[in-house]
């Protein structure tokens, strides 16, 4: 009873995340409250307890139904027949002193395009061992927040953005691929624990929907968010900016945490623009981060 009474505080808090701090935190959650109420559900059954079951599979209903994170929009579609691009976006976790992993991983499964976050010094010269990446841009930074993009493609109009004002970079600009011209952002938002850190990651991800509104065409923006798709933040990015999910929400992919079930968490993410379709995004192996990455084949539209 204190299990169910507990899940229901949580799942109260997490219905008016909208509210921002701390309520926001619960909203992350959803697929451990669904999966949790419906264990309750079945204990309580057991017991014969029938109200405390309803109660349990209502809540249950309420996280893992389909549409109850709001309506989705996958980047998918037939009109594209441009070529193709594989996306990569990984954070390498500053602790992580152990670079093999994840090399290994890239070299067997390369990818064109790389986003990576939390890159240090020791990882900037780990990643030299990487080929087939003519164009680099690392800024390269002792705590969590270097970013890195590693590129098939010329990246030299990729320019450093501070969307939160406050010091944190992004990479934002365009990237020529063959014949077209892309736009990117790279990015890596606060962890949001605390009300300030929250309110910095909620204006760094409102100034890119801007930028993107501000500069039509077809963008990739990929980066650790940390958002996930259940948070009414990042249902505002989507419709602000017209990006697009590349995995269904249906399908249980955390990219944080994911060796701990109770706190895993989807927070690692590639979006795109209606221009670009995507196949359904993949979560990497395990490289020694706490993160895991995440890997994406794009399909291009046909040049002009």
């Amino acid at each position: 009873m204190l299990a169910l009474a507990g899940l229901g505080v949580a799942s109260l808090a997490a219905w008016v995340a909208q509210l921002g701090w701390p309520f926001e935190l619960f909203v992350h959650f959803r697929p451990q409250y669904g999966v949790a109420a419906a264990l309750l559900a079945i204990a309580f059954l057991l017991m014969r307890r029938p109200g405390f079951a309803v109660f349990a599979t209502f809540i249950a209903v309420v996280h893992l139904w389909p549409g109850g994170s709001g309506r989705q929009t996958l980047a998918s579609g037939a009109h594209c027949t441009g070529g193709a691009l594989t996306v990569v976006t990984a954070n390498l976790d500053y602790h992580n002193t152990n670079s093999r992993p994840f090399i290994d991983w890239l070299t067997r499964e390369p990818a064109d395009l790389v986003l990576l976050q939390e890159v240090t010094p020791e990882w900037a010269a780990a990643l030299e061992a990487v080929p087939g990446y003519p164009h680099r841009r690392l800024l390269i930074r002792a705590d969590p927040y270097g970013l890195g993009v590693l590129s098939r493609w010329p990246t030299d109009r990729l320019a450093v953005r501070d969307l939160a004002a406050d010091g944190l970079p992004s990479l934002v600009g365009s990237l020529q691929v063959g014949r077209q011209t892309l736009m990117l952002a790279a990015v890596h938002t606060h962890w949001p624990l605390l009300p300030g850190l929250m309110s910095r990651r909620d204006l760094a991800v409102s100034r890119l929907a801007q930028e993107i509104r501000q500069h039509p065409g077809p963008w990739i923006a990929g980066g650790d968010f940390n958002l996930t798709p259940y948070s009414p933040v990042f249902r505002a990015l989507l419709e602000e900016s017209g990006l697009r999910e590349t995995r269904s929400r249906a399908a249980w992919a955390p990219s944080w945490g994911a060796g701990f079930w109770p706190l895993a968490m989807r927070i690692d993410h590639v979006l795109v623009t209606r221009e670009l379709c995507a196949e359904p995004s993949e979560v990497g192996p395990d490289i020694g981060s706490d993160h895991r990455p995440v890997r994406v084949r794009l399909h291009l539209p046909v040049a002009g």
